[in-house]
């Protein structure tokens, strides 16, 4: 199988050496044999390794798309609008396609599925999700015995890095992303990882998959970890917690409940001993029950791992004739999933108001609670470094989401209120 890649810098060099290293025994175990047809980069400089080693290196994309002889492109450069022209035209060539590019599947897959579908071509994408584990190929064919009814995810390791030194170390938010970005685990702007984006792209295509239609990422609901302070991470551990970011699904009887945001795991669930640059995926199936899949999600060889699984699975698919592609009816916008507003869902809660040191604070506090119908399950007042300032934690029952942040406009409207209210939801 002649394949030509498409970006060779972190993850697309990682697959040049996994192939070279393991390109016999492949051979050997499924009698395919994986051949680099040519590698496609950017610049001169970038291509100089490549071409040292004897492969064919190009700075224009087309002259692998337009080879007859190649047959699989691995677009690996990430970013939307190039690589999405690239795939069409693979495509439209008649050549399959690996990739790792959660952003333009999320963004364009509604596009691409179909294109592939009329032209009978694979579009494998195992390292898109979650880098090293297989949870792509576990929801399209492992676990068909079962559906999915819940999902929990950690698929961000900036952020998960970011809060489980918090907790470690007791450390600020601030400090510990400031050496993230010095040990190289976040981006100088590290804007896409905390706020949330890429765990919505990631979380709309399990969503996607588990519930079988389209889950467009722009419309569910995301919240980062910017505003998470290590006061809350103190206070949560005290309530037998940890917070970890965390992307979730829930079939909602005919609706799809998506949704990307901070929550507070409790410490003897499977989540919570998910820690640093690990990611995990948390299913509750109705015939299965409950399972976990953790290990790398991300780095050089962990991504190009799942990348090389790919393109190692499609050669037999190839190579035997017997397998079609696989139906990608569930990523068109035609069969769009109608998701659950995130005003409609109802989870329990903790908050943390900084108010002035008053009477009467709690009382006001308590009773907007209570017109509101959010039960109160227990409250912690402690005295913040700031003197004249105390800290009132609140944690709750079930709640509707519109009550809590009606609630929360409300509070945040008192004068006794010092600063903005932290609201933290709980993992159901």
């Amino acid at each position: 199988m002649r394949i030509g890649i498409i970006g060779v810098g972190t993850v697309g060099s990682g697959v040049v050496e996994i192939i070279e290293q393991k390109r016999d025994e492949f051979h050997a175990k499924f009698g395919v044999l994986l051949e680099i047809a040519g590698v496609v980069a950017k610049t001169e400089e970038e291509l100089a390794p490549f071409k040292a080693k004897g492969y064919k290196g190009f700075t224009d994309a087309m002259a692998i798309l337009e080879d007859e002889s190649i047959s699989v492109i691995c677009e690996l450069a990430g970013g939307y609008d190039l690589p999405f022209k690239w795939i069409t035209k693979a495509l439209e060539n008649g050549k399959h396609v690996v990739t790792a590019n959660k952003a333009l599947l999320a963004k364009h897959g509604s596009e691409i599925f179909p294109l592939a579908g009329q032209k009978k071509c694979h579009v494998l994408f195992e390292a898109a999700v979650g880098g090293g584990i297989p949870i792509i190929r576990s929801l399209q064919e492992s676990l068909l015995g079962s559906n999915v009814e819940s999902l929990s995810c950690i698929i961000n390791g900036t952020c998960n890095y970011i809060l489980t030194r918090m907790v470690a170390e007791g450390l600020s938010f601030e400090a510990v992303l400031a050496d993230a970005q010095k040990l190289g685990f976040a981006e100088a702007d590290p804007s896409f990882d905390i706020d949330g984006i890429d765990s919505a792209h990631k979380t709309a295509i399990l969503a996607s998959l588990c519930s079988g239609r389209f889950v467009n990422f722009e419309n569910i609901h995301i919240t980062g970890i910017r505003e998470i302070a290590a006061q809350d991470i103190q206070f949560v551990q005290e309530l037998g917690g940890v917070v970890r970011l965390l992307g979730i699904y829930n079939r909602v009887g005919d609706k799809v409940d998506a949704r990307v945001h901070p929550c507070i795991v409790p410490s003897e669930h499977l989540l919570a001993s998910v820690k640093y640059v690990l990611n995990a995926v948390y299913l509750q199936c109705d015939n299965l029950g409950p399972t976990l899949q953790t290990g790398a999600g991300a780095g050089k060889l962990p991504t190009a791992s799942a990348v090389v699984a790919d393109l190692v699975s499609l050669a037999r698919s190839i190579e035997t004739g017997q397998r079609e592609p696989l139906p990608m009816g569930w990523f068109q916008k035609e069969n769009s999933a109608d998701l659950v507003p995130i005003g409609e869902t109802s989870t329990r809660c903790y908050f943390r108001f900084v108010t002035k040191d008053n009477y009467g604070v709690l009382a006001k506090i308590t009773g907007i609670l209570g017109e509101n119908q959010i039960s109160i399950e227990s409250i912690l007042q402690k005295n913040t470094h700031n003197k004249g300032k105390v800290d009132i934690v609140v944690t709750t029952a079930k709640a509707k989401e519109s009550s809590i942040q009606a609630a929360l406009a409300k509070i945040n409207a008192l004068p006794e209120i010092s600063e903005k209210s932290r609201m933290i939801r709980f993992l159901e």
